[in-house]
């Protein structure tokens, strides 16, 4: 489930948590962010001492270094008194294990760092280490208690999405309930969407319901919550409009479990057969299209009060051997349930269905049998090509010892040689030869 962290951002007016109108409220979400502005620098902020060297994004929780160009740098540590080029050194050297990635020296020898405790936070963030980033935004929050660096709203913000993303739905709740007389659409959503999460449904159905603009994600979690207390009727309802906007094998899932009758679960489960790419997806919507298809024959020979035995398919799929490819398993076995279903629609006899059903019987016989023996030639040519694989590597590995075989007898004619060349007396160690 796709989560959402969603606050609204209020215009500090010398009360911290102060609401606005709904025509003046700014909402930060996911997919609407505000454009960065950088915070003006106060000299009162606490660790302004080394604040002062990076920009504050004013509408997320971020601190970047301003890093400078060398003939930049010099000019600007000139207008800098005695301390504060000592501030700027300090935080220079700081900053150069934050961006060498040395987190664990970094936090270790400066653990009251303001900044690298941010950033380490957005590094947690980035790579999911969302238990790791709530511990830090704890160091965050009692560094800044009084919200001088950041706003409480971003603070809340922050904290909101690490509590869902660490499915801690209470404590997200409690920080959107602040909100809640912003009337804000997204934070109606937000606070649904803990409660659906908590098991409450009738109070997430309150706040869903005072959603006014109800979006794409809105609709999803109306679907679950009339899935969840089994209203398939408005599931389904809510499905269709879900499809209508955006085809996809999920909204297609969401069909085929929330119709209303077999035709249409048979439908959909073949429109997910063919448009999704997961193959155990396929794989289990196949099985209920064998299992509708069967259900189907039954009732319309039920219906037409010719009592045949229908094909099986399950039975000739069983006999099939295992090189045959999904895709052909796929086509085989609707050509087979068509083939059933026009005969059944065509005959107004029993003999006739009977006959048909043979023909039927006997053709996909036949292609089980074409396909086992198809299967046992390739078995039988991939055993052929590995013996000859195998024997020629065989006569390599004995032409290399033909070869080895060879070159021990050359250097040994070769050391007769130079033995027979040299007197016998003049040195007596030559007289040894290894290969004797």
């Amino acid at each position: 489930m796709k989560k959402f962290s969603v606050l609204l951002s209020v215009s500090i007016l010398g009360i911290c948590m102060a609401v606005q109108s709904p025509s003046s409220a700014i909402v930060l979400t996911a997919d609407n962010a505000q454009i960065s502005s950088v915070k003006t620098f106060n000299q009162a902020m606490p660790y302004s001492n080394y604040l002062k060297f990076y920009n504050i994004d004013n509408n997320n929780l971020n601190l970047t270094f301003k890093k400078l160009p060398q003939e930049d740098e010099k000019a600007f540590t000139k207008q800098l008194t005695k301390e504060e080029k000592q501030d700027y050194k300090y935080t220079k050297k700081v900053q150069q294990l934050i961006d060498a990635g040395a987190w664990g020296e970094a936090l270790y020898k400066y653990p009251n760092f303001y900044p690298a405790l941010v950033q380490y936070y957005n590094h947690c963030k980035t790579k999911n280490l969302y238990e790791e980033a709530l511990r830090i935004m704890d160091k965050i929050r009692m560094a800044d208690r009084n919200y001088q660096i950041f706003s409480s709203e971003i603070i809340n913000k922050e904290l909101s999405s690490l509590y869902i993303k660490n499915n801690q739905y209470q404590k997200a709740l409690e920080i959107y309930k602040l909100y809640e007389n912003t009337y804000n659409d997204d934070i109606y959503f937000s606070i649904a969407d803990c409660y659906y999460e908590l098991g409450q449904y009738q109070d997430a159905f309150k706040y869903i319901n005072k959603v006014r603009n109800k979006k794409y994600n809105t609709k999803e979690l109306l679907f679950k919550l009339y899935s969840a207390t089994n209203n398939t009727d408005k599931a389904y309802r809510i499905a269709l409009e879900l499809n209508n906007e955006k085809y996809s094998v999920e909204n297609l899932i969401r069909l085929q479990k929330t119709s209303q009758n077999n035709t249409d679960r048979l439908k959909y489960a073949y429109q997910i057969r063919s448009t999704s790419t997961n193959e155990p997806d396929r794989q289990m919507y196949n099985e209920i299209i064998i299992k509708l298809e069967q259900n189907k024959i039954n009732e319309k020979l039920s219906k037409s009060k010719m009592y045949v035995t229908p094909p099986d398919w399950t039975s000739f799929m069983n006999q099939l051997p295992e090189n045959i490819s999904v895709d052909e398993l796929y086509r085989k076995q609707d050509e087979f349930f068509e083939r059933i279903n026009n005969s059944i629609s065509r005959r107004n006899n029993t003999q006739q269905l009977m006959n048909d059903f043979n023909v039927i019987n006997n053709d996909y016989m036949n292609y089980v049998l074409t396909k086992k023996e198809q299967y046992y030639k390739e078995k039988q040519a991939e055993t052929e090509q590995y013996m000859r694989e195998m024997q020629a590597q065989q006569e390599y590995l004995n032409q290399q010892l033909i070869q080895q075989q060879r070159m021990q007898n050359y250097i040994r004619m070769q050391r007769i040689q130079n033995l027979g060349n040299q007197s016998y007396y003049s040195n007596p160690i030559m007289m040894y030869d290894p290969f004797w």
